[in-house]
């Protein structure tokens, strides 16, 4: 009787024993499988933040050339606010030549 507990504690020790190394084979995979998805996020986040910053970079470009269309429309304003009252007062001294005014 005593043999057969014996054996049937050698047997459940052996089931453990398998058991722990089936967990710890379990735990090595999920692991590698963790370690994997967060190479994957990192990779992605990092195509993100390229794609983010070519954008930005395409974004000062057409900004940049914004500007400076507004600084061509800003110059035109001024030449021809200039001409008008150049023009203003070359017909206001026309009129005082001519006795209109």
């Amino acid at each position: 009787m005593e043999s057969q507990v014996l054996q049937a504690v050698k047997e459940l020790l052996y089931e453990v024993r398998e058991m722990r190394a089936e967990m710890e084979s379990f735990k090595q995979e999920m692991r590698a499988e963790m370690e994997s998805f967060k190479q994957e996020m990192r990779a992605e986040m990092e195509s993100f933040k390229q794609e983010i910053r070519e954008e930005i970079k395409e974004l000062h470009v057409r900004i940049g050339k914004l500007e400076a269309k507004v600084d061509k429309l800003h110059d035109k304003f001024e030449l021809h606010a200039q001409k008008q009252w150049q023009t203003e007062a070359d017909v206001y001294r026309l009129k005082k030549l001519i006795g209109i005014e």
